[in-house]
This record gives C-alpha cells, structure tokens and sequence, in this order.
C-alpha cells in the first residue's frame, strides 16, 4: 500500500475512535437507565430497595438459556442451579474494589411483604471480578444457592441478584443476625447490608419465577419504555435499537468490528 493510503486510513482511525467511544458511553448510560427504570416498574424500588443508582449493568445466564433480561420470566428447573455473572462499568473507576458481596433474594410477588423478610437464596462475601466475569470460588457462602421455590398459586415472586462493593476485604458475620446459611431463608435485606457495613449497591439484575396459576390479583407493574428514557441527546438516537434487544446492549467489540474491519484489511494489503 503507497504511504499517503496508509496516512488516509489511519487518519480515519483516528476520526472513528472517539465515535466508538462516544457511541459505547451512550449505550452504557442508557443500559443503566433502562434497568433503574425496570426495578422502579417492577415495585423493587421501594419494596426491596429505598433506591437504586447503579454504577455497572449486571448481566446473568442460567445453563439452557441466554443472557436473563430484566423481568424475564423463567422456569422453576432452569434456575435450580447457580448463574453465571458477568458486570460491565460505566467506567473503570466503578470496579477499583478487589472484594464484593453478591446477593440474591426472593422480593415476592408485587404489592406483597412478608413481615419476616426476603428469602435470601444467596449470599456471598469476598467475591471476585476478572476480565468482567464475577467469580465466587474461594469466596465465604454465607448462604449456598438455593434455587427459587415459590409457592403454586402465590404469583410471580421477583429474584434480585445485587452486587455490592465491600468497604474491607472480609466481612464479619454481623451480631446477633441469623444469617448463616439458616433453614427458614428469612432475612430483612436491608438490615444485613447496615448490620454487615458492605458497601454501596454497584449493580443489579432481576427475573421471576411462577409456579401455578396466581389466586390473586397482583399489583400491577409498569413496563419499561425506553424511547421516553433519555429523550434527547445522542442516546435518543440508539433507543430503538436497546428496546429492540430488550434492556440488553451492543458490546465494545461489535462496535469496533464494525467500524474498524474495512480499515484494518486495507492495511493488510
């Protein structure tokens, strides 16, 4: 390739890199606007949770299925067994802690609250991030996986996974809290996350499971539109496309697939 090509192309490079950049900060802000917007639909906020402001989308997979999107109604089998996780930050900043505690509990169905609390179907201290995918092997099970098990008939029960940054690297079980991988399952979220002193909520995802036909009228819920989340600016424009794959987002690679291969195999030759 003659040497001013070569110069033209990388020129373009260079004119295309901070459109990807840009383009990627407009689907991250708009993916964290469309799951605060499903958990305040959905009644999690405030049922489970006095408010939520993530900093990272939190993505999870069940064995026999994609990426779980919010809300997404799942069987009782296919999630008997614990999920991958994967986080992606808003930025770098968002993921300096090497510690994080995750856990999952049964909010119940909408309109309804138990005085005794969530069921905590998972608890995990010390757990770990690398190359985005959350690990827990090596972790402390404060409680083991316990897949959902709601009652026939008692509508669709909401599971929230939450990912927490820890302030310390080890989390003392906090006094006089019965937490430890207990029978019963009963927990009050809220005071485990102020007896323990974990740290701020990062992230989080949530789906349901339904066993039966509901004998009851549930609250209603409110769907999620994203042509109404971030109106105006850039992100207006990539609305459809996150509403087209329902909450989720096109990743880094695709983008720069897209835009760069044409350059790149111009330099090749």
């Amino acid at each position: 390739m003659i040497p001013s090509a070569r110069r033209m192309i990388f020129s373009l490079l260079l004119i295309a890199s901070p459109l990807v950049h840009a383009a990627q900060s407009d689907n991250m802000t708009l993916g964290i606007e469309i799951i605060r917007a499903h958990f305040q639909g959905a009644g999690l906020v405030p049922d489970l949770l006095a408010n939520f402001t993530p900093t990272a989308l939190l993505t999870a997979t069940y064995t026999g299925g994609g990426i779980v999107t919010p809300g997404q109604l799942l069987s009782k089998s296919r999630t008997q067994t614990a999920p991958n996780l994967t986080i992606t930050p808003a930025n770098m900043t968002t993921l300096l802690n090497k510690e994080y505690t995750l856990v999952m509990v049964d909010a119940w169905t909408p309109g309804y609250t138990d005085p005794r609390g969530q069921i905590c179907h998972w608890i995990v201290n010390g757990v770990t991030i690398q190359d985005h995918t959350v690990l827990t092997h090596g972790s402390v099970q404060v409680e083991h996986y316990r897949g959902p098990t709601p009652p026939s008939g008692s509508g669709p029960h909401r599971y929230a996974i939450l990912l927490y940054a820890q302030q310390f690297p080890t989390v003392p079980p906090p006094q006089g809290f019965p937490i430890q991988n207990n029978v019963t399952g009963f927990c009050h979220l809220t005071d485990y996350v102020k007896a323990s002193n974990i740290g701020p909520l990062i992230a989080g995802t949530y789906f349901t499971v339904e066993e039966g036909v509901a004998t009851f009228t549930p609250s209603p819920t409110s769907p999620v539109v994203t042509s109404t989340l971030l109106a105006s600016g850039p992100s207006a424009s990539i609305a459809g496309t996150v509403a087209q794959h329902n909450g989720a987002f096109s990743s880094s690679s695709n983008y720069l697939t897209i835009i760069l291969a044409p350059f790149l195999w111009l330099l090749a030759l």
